[in-house]
């Protein structure tokens, strides 16, 4: 066929032109049937490319990880379930860590685009949803969040439903008698702490108590943000302390514990303590801590598994966002209220 275009190519194939040039050129993994469909169009059409690689040829490839902050353990976990199913399927994995700073996010994602690698998964993203989306039209990167709700049926979510475990975290504080509920609340206008926020301002209003804003303070959601967090609920007066906290996530939950003792307080007789991740050390924290335990193994699995779909153009996407239950983990850092 005369002026046989790679456009042509993928109508035949019934494939993106993007499916044909990675075909072509190597640059990502392909499904066998695809690929197969894609080199007989190319045959039947009569189409001549550079170069036309053999059936039997091996695909490889590389795909991103990015994540907010390495020094945090929850994170590899996630790292580990996507780099066994990457390794799986032939593909390199490449961490990015972008220390919970979203202009060295937005810079690391452009970076990685410009590298053309076959995919990225992004994990807890402090960039806003709009420029996340603005980035993928633009580049067409295979793309996956984790942990983050995005408006576009060509990325993947994968999410936690923090709303309803955080209900549940307080409907357990609530059966313990406790009616002084404090939310330390990281990084207060992100996604997940949002969410984390109205679940437990919903159970709170559910029984008829305040959440004040004194009650909820903001720090880096670290050891030593949970610590100053903490301090300040415990530098109100006596009678306007909470008897009960919810942190963040796990490792501000041990800052708070630190500065629950460093104030002369019991945990739990003075203050119970409840935190959010399920990392491997809140087993062994002093004492033990209640959490919520997010999936994470299998989240940065099923994050690989459908990024590898997307390159191989064989993805179906799902309607709305992939949840994830979390479970609440009662260990003895939450306890009666006094």
């Amino acid at each position: 066929m005369a002026n046989t275009k790679l456009l042509d190519v993928a109508r035949h194939a019934r494939v993106s032109p993007a499916t044909v040039s990675r075909v072509l050129n190597k640059t990502a993994p392909v499904n066998g049937s695809t690929r197969t469909r894609v080199l007989e169009a190319i045959v039947a059409l009569g189409y001549k490319p550079t170069s036309i690689p053999s059936l039997n040829a091996t695909d490889q490839g590389t795909i991103a990880l990015v994540i907010t902050d390495i020094l945090n353990p929850f994170f590899p976990e996630i790292v580990q379930g996507v780099e066994d199913e990457a390794g799986s399927s032939g593909l390199a994995m490449m961490l990015c860590n972008t220390s919970e700073d979203s202009l060295r996010e937005a810079q690391a994602l452009e970076a990685l685009a410009k590298r053309k690698v076959n995919g990225i998964i992004v994990c807890a993203s402090r960039i806003p949803a709009a420029d996340l989306i603005a980035l993928h039209n633009r580049n067409n990167t295979p793309m996956v969040q984790i942990n983050k709700k995005l408006d576009h049926v060509d990325i993947p979510c994968i999410v936690v439903d923090f709303e309803r475990a955080m209900y549940q975290a307080v409907q357990h504080l609530l059966r313990l008698q406790h009616t002084r509920i404090a939310y330390l609340a990281g990084h207060g206008e992100t996604e997940p702490s949002q969410a984390r926020h109205k679940g437990i301002e919903g159970a709170l209003q559910e029984a008829g108590l305040p959440l004040p804003n004194e009650w909820c303070p903001t720090s880096f959601p670290n050891v030593e943000g949970g610590f100053q967090a903490m301090s300040s609920l415990l530098a109100l007066p006596r009678k306007e302390q909470p008897t009960a906290i919810i942190a963040y996530n796990d490792i501000m939950a041990i800052g708070a514990l630190q500065a629950i003792r460093a104030h002369g307080l019991n945990v739990p007789g003075d203050i119970s303590v409840l935190g959010c991740d399920g990392i491997a050390m809140a087993a062994h924290a002093n004492p033990p801590l209640t959490t919520i335990n997010q999936p994470k193994y299998r989240m940065g699995q099923l994050a690989m598994q459908m990024l590898r779909q997307m390159i191989e153009d064989n993805y179906t996407p799902p309607r709305g966002y992939t949840l994830m239950e979390s479970p609440l983990v009662v260990r003895e850092s939450t306890g009666p209220c006094r």
